[in-house]
């Protein structure tokens, strides 16, 4: 029984280090780069109400 519990636990270790790993190895693959600059695509006309 001892040896199914600590292959459970081994398992369930080795899960989380592989995790761990692909999140580190994402996160430093390297910044998405930005789309090319566009112009907006609607502009707004701010009026002061005032006649």
């Amino acid at each position: 029984m001892l040896r199914r519990i600590s292959a459970r636990y081994s398992r369930g270790f080795l899960a989380a280090v592989i995790a761990v790993a692909a999140l580190v190895t994402a996160a430093n693959v390297g910044p998405a780069r930005a789309a090319e600059a566009a112009p907006a695509a609607h502009t707004t006309t701010h009026t002061t109400g005032q006649r």
